[in-house]
């Protein structure tokens, strides 16, 4: 449970980083027209939100230029609106990453799971290090198909991005949602097949945990093209050469004589 937690909340800090880096970058038509499959996922989620605090939905702008791909009114209800968003766009980046893990389980299978990171993480801190460096190598070895699906995400990843309230609203939603599964292991509740049977050996230990480590996988490549294309025009232009001084233009001097 504790590192299924330290998973989430380092998947939140990255998604809170992607969405300061990224800038005006889905508001750029290129952009919305090549992640146009991941912005409809992530349009959905905001949609279900405006229905459900009466904000206005303005309308999609999937081609124009300098407008985000879903232009929405003023919310009146920013105290439930916020949390609510940011809980159902949260849900649904999960939600495909997991069914990523369940249909492509010969690629994915290449993810280490907790528990494999674990038994890594006792044999050493080098071999924890090298098994989460080859799981990228691994994964895309796999395929062509296999690309194209990390692409994919990593365009959900993008789309998810938060900014400051929501990324206090998604570790305010994550620590009530522990703490009342925590609560409820000391109080001895039991959700039947949902807590200690099929859920919890089947998909909660294996595919779950393998889902929030491929996120935080794409997550980091994410981050890492972001930095790139922020740090690449500033060492260029600290690179390029000043213009040559014009010595003619330079005003005449008079050397004075003794």
């Amino acid at each position: 449970m504790i590192l299924i937690a330290v998973l989430l909340l380092s998947a939140v800090l990255m998604l809170w980083g992607i969405g300061h880096l990224r800038g005006d970058l889905l508001t750029r038509r290129p952009v919305k027209v090549a992640m146009f499959p991941a912005l409809i996922f992530d349009g959905l989620a905001r949609t279900l939100s405006c229905l459900a605090t009466a904000t206005p939905v303005v309308g999609l702008s999937p081609w124009r230029d300098g407008a985000p791909f879903l232009v929405e009114g003023q919310c009146t209800l920013q105290r439930l609106g916020v949390p609510l968003t940011t809980a159902l766009r949260l849900s649904v980046l999960l939600l495909g990453f997991s069914t990523a893990v369940l249909w492509f389980p010969e690629a994915t299978s290449t993810i280490p799971d907790p528990g494999s990171l674990q038994q890594s993480y006792q044999l050493g801190s080098g071999h924890l290090a090298s098994r989460i460096l080859s799981a990228p190598v691994e994964l895309l070895a796999t395929g062509v198909t296999t690309g194209l699906l990390v692409a994919w995400l990593g365009a959900m990843v993008l789309a998810a991005g938060l900014r400051g309230r929501d990324t206090a609203a998604a570790v305010l939603l994550g620590a009530i949602l522990f703490a009342g599964l925590e609560m409820a292991a000391k109080l001895g509740l039991r959700f039947g097949t949902f807590t200690n049977g099929w859920f919890l050996s089947r998909f909660y230990e294996v595919e779950a945990g393998r889902s929030l480590i491929l996120l935080l996988l794409v997550e980091v490549a994410v981050l890492l093209v972001l930095s790139a294309m922020h740090l690449i025009p500033i060492l260029v232009q600290k690179m390029r050469p000043g213009a040559e001084k014009d010595s003619s233009s330079e005003p005449d001097r008079l050397v004075h004589h003794l």
